[in-house]
C-alpha cells in the first residue's frame, strides 16, 4: 500500500526556565519517533495525558515545527514550510482539535466558520461554497439550519459535528483526531465515532486518530501505536494482532486501567509501579517506563531500548522481550 505521511526521527524540544538565572532548561516531548501512515488506514495513538501525543500529532499535520527530523506528504518534505508554501497541501492535511469550543469564533455562525475554511484554501464561488457547507453538515447528522446558528447555540455533540465538518469540508486525504471524543458523554462518543468511521468509508480519509483511551481504538483503527515518554513502546497492526494481546509493560498496564464490562472483574485491574513518579521524558541514556516497570533491571536504566519487530505486525521498545 502507498505510504501517505511518514515521520522520521522526530523530535521537539521546548525551553523552560532553568534553576538558575539565565540557565535555560530543555525537556524533549516527542524523542526520535519514526513513523508511517498509509493511504486508507487509520492508526491510534495512545498514551497517558503529556506523553506527547498532541505535540506529535500537530508536527504530523504541519502546524507545528519539529527541532529535528521531518515530516513527509506523498513523499515530500511538508515540515517547516511557510504558511504560504504549505496552502497547497492544507487542503488534504486537517486537524480535529479536541477543544470544540474554542475552534470556533463566538461572532460567527457554523455556517461562516466553515465556509471560512473553503474560501482560504479553494476557489469556489459563493453559490458553491454555501452549497459545499449545506453538504458537509448534512453528512455529519446536522441539517443545513445549523449553518445560521452560532457555537454557543449547539450542545456538546452538536458542536463537536460541527467541528469535525470543519475540519473534513475540503474532502482531506489525512486527518489528525486529537482527542475527538474525550469531552462527550459514553452515548455521544459512540455516534461520532461511528461517524469518522462513515465519513473514513465514504471519503477514504485517513486518520491518526490520538486518544487516551483505549476503548475507542477498536471501532476505528487498524493500528496502534503506544506513546510513553515522547518515544514509541509498542506498534501493533490490529488486522493481525488483537489489542488484548500487547507485550509492553505499559501497553499491558493500560489495558489494565480499562474499566471491565463485568463489576466484579474491575477490582482485578492492576497498578504498575507508582503512577506518581511519571515518566522521563527526552532521556536517550534509558527506558522512560522504567521506574514503573515490574521487568526492570539495570540495563533499563543505563541503555535506551530500540522499535524492534518481535514477530509480524508487532514491533515493542524493551529489553526484556
Amino acid at each position: 500500500m502507498e505510504i501517505l505521511l511518514e515521520a522520521q526521527n522526530l523530535q521537539k524540544c521546548y525551553e523552560k526556565p532553568g534553576f538558575l538565572k539565565g540557565k535555560e532548561e530543555k525537556i524533549s516531548a516527542v524523542s526520535n519517533v519514526s513513523l508511517q501512515i498509509l493511504k486508507g488506514n487509520s492508526v491510534g495513538l495512545v498514551g497517558e495525558s503529556g506523553c506527547g501525543k498532541s505535540t506529535l500529532g500537530r508536527m504530523m499535520a504541519g502546524l507545528e515545527i519539529p527541532t529535528e527530523g521531518q515530516v513527509s506528504y506523498r513523499g515530500e518534505q511538508i515540515s517547516g514550510l511557510s504558511l504560504h508554501k504549505m496552502r497547497p497541501y492544507r487542503r488534504n492535511i486537517q486537524m480535529i482539535f479536541q477543544n470544540s469550543t474554542g475552534v470556533f469564533d463566538q461572532s460567527y455562525t457554523i455556517g461562516e466558520s466553515i465556509g471560512e475554511v473553503i474560501r482560504n484554501n479553494s476557489r469556489m464561488n459563493w453559490g458553491e461554497c454555501s452549497d459545499r457547507v449545506y453538504q458537509i453538515l448534512e453528512q455529519v447528522g446536522l441539517n443545513t439550519s445549523y449553518a445560521g446558528r452560532y457555537s454557543k447555540q449547539l450542545s456538546g455533540g452538536e458542536r463537536q459535528r460541527a467541528n469535525i465538518a470543519r475540519a473534513l469540508v475540503l474532502q482531506p486525504e489525512f486527518v489528525v483526531c486529537d482527542e475527538p471524543v474525550s469531552s462527550l458523554d459514553y452515548s455521544l462518543r459512540k455516534q461520532i465515532l461511528n461517524l469518522l468511521n462513515d465519513i473514513r468509508m465514504q471519503m477514504g480519509t485517513t486518520y491518526l486518530f490520538i486518544t487516551h483511551d483505549l476503548y475507542c481504538i477498536p471501532y476505528v483503527c487498524d493500528s496502534l501505536v503506544i506513546l510513553y515518554g515522547g518515544k514509541v513502546m509498542e506498534q501493533v497492526d490490529l488486522k493481525k494482532h488483537s489489542m488484548e494481546s500487547a507485550l509492553h509493560p505499559y501497553t499491558k498496564l493500560l489495558l489494565a486501567s480499562v474499566p471491565a464490562k463485568e463489576p466484579i472483574k474491575r477490582k482485578q485491574n492492576l497498578v504498575e509501579g507508582d503512577p506518581d513518579i511519571g515518566c522521563l521524558h527526552g532521556l536517550d541514556r534509558c527506558c522512560p517506563f522504567y521506574l514503573r516497570c515490574r521487568r526492570y533491571t539495570d540495563r533499563c536504566s543505563k541503555e535506551a531500548p530500540v522499535l524492534k519487530e518481535v514477530e509480524e505486525g508487532r514491533r515493542v521498545a524493551c529489553h526484556n522481550i
